[in-house]
Order: structure tokens, then sequence, then C-alpha cells
């Protein structure tokens, strides 16, 4: 995988040795990252991303032709669904989160379904495995539902961040072997969002009082 990892790393002033320290990991292992030879986890790339304070599209490009890194992973989808973001993938469970979603885009007269839709339609069900992780870590935010909630209405778009939100959470079912994205994939993807684009989720977390740290360990040991 191509990467700009020792650009970045120049422009810190950093040998490998000091990257390795900060990443936690050997010297040997920045080398092949920055040489391509072997790909980092998905963790390790967001921990670089973080550690840089870029978005993960800044640091790695997936293709040859140097295509963006979001739409790279958005094709990955539609291959994988077959469609663009059919449903046959998702569980019962996410499909109602994500259907609540474009619902309440909707309502607020939004032209595209945003992360904190998906936000909102995975607090909408309280028995889901998102709703109860993220109560635990104090939200009490309750969601008016009503027997039409789940239903669809009108077909929405999704914006580039909650295509990239339904891309992470594929990548990490994936790297599981598991054939279904739940509730919990579609939380991780989140997390994960709002730790590299801190203008996109970090306010609306704040709002709904989620501690984040918290949470990333509640999620550590599920998915």
């Amino acid at each position: 995988m191509k990467n700009r990892l020792k650009e970045l790393r120049q422009l810190h002033q950093w040998s490998q040795s000091d990257l390795a320290r900060e990443l936690g990991v050997s010297r040997q292992a920045v080398n092949g990252f920055e040489s391509g030879k072997f790909d980092p986890s998905l963790d390790m790339a967001f921990k670089i991303a973080s550690l840089f304070d870029v978005a993960i599209e800044d640091v790695f490009i997936y293709e040859a032709e140097a295509k963006h890194s979001m739409q790279t992973l958005v094709e990955r989808v539609k291959n994988f669904f077959g469609f663009d973001f059919g449903f046959e993938r998702f569980t019962e469970q996410a499909i109602h989160a994500i259907k609540f979603a474009q619902n309440e885009a909707v309502r607020l007269q939004n032209l595209q379904v945003e992360p904190e839709h998906l936000l909102v339609g995975l607090l909408a069900d309280p028995t889901t495995t998102a709703a109860r992780l993220l109560r635990a870590v104090g939200v009490k935010v309750d969601i008016e539902t009503n027997e039409h909630s789940f239903e669809s209405r009108e077909n929405l778009r999704f914006s580039p961040q909650s295509k990239f939100v339904l891309a992470l959470a594929l990548q990490v079912v994936r790297l599981q072997n598991k054939k279904s994205i739940g509730t919990e994939h579609l939380l991780w993807a989140l997390v994960r969002l709002a730790e590299t684009d801190k203008t996109t989720l970090t306010d609306l977390f704040q709002r709904y009082k989620i501690d984040l740290a918290a949470l990333n360990n509640q999620l550590a040991e599920m998915v």
C-alpha cells in the first residue's frame, strides 16, 4: 500500500525509531509500513493518522492509481453488497438503525444521511448492542419512536462521511471473518471517524455526554 508515512515522519523530524516508540512497534515494522512491504492493521492505520492529527486518507493511498481512499472503500462496499449499500449483510437491528437514520434526515429536511443521523439511529432501539453500550457510558437520551420509525420512507443518499462509516464497518467485519454487520460495528466505525475527523462527531459526542475513552474500552472487548 502506498503511503505518505515517511513524508509525515520527516516533517516532524522523527527517525524511524522515534516513530516506532510513539506507535509501540519495532523500527522494522515502521520501515515495512513506509516501504509498502506490508500493510498496517486497521487499528494501527487509525493510530498513525491520529498521531499525525490527519485523516486516514491523508496517510494511505489504497490503489496504485492513487484513488481517494474513501472512494476506494465505498467501491469495496458496493462490490461486497452487490449494489449501493444494500442491506443483505446487515443484521436486522442494523437495518433498523439505518432506516431510522434516513427517516431522521428526512424529518430534519436534510438532503443526505449524516453521521449524526446514524448515531441517533443506533440509539433509537434501546435493545440493540450499540444502544446498550452507549447507555453504559452515560448516554441518557431517549429517542422518540413509533410503529413507523423503522420503515423505509425516502431513500436518501449517504454523505461521504456516512459512507466511510459503512465502509469501515465492512472492513472490521471482514477482518473478523464474520458475515454480518451489527450495530456494534457501526458504532465502532463512528468512533473511528470521530478520532480521525475531529470536526465531524466530537461536538456531537460531547452533546450526548459520551465518554469516548470508556466507549472505546467497551468496544475493544466486543469488536
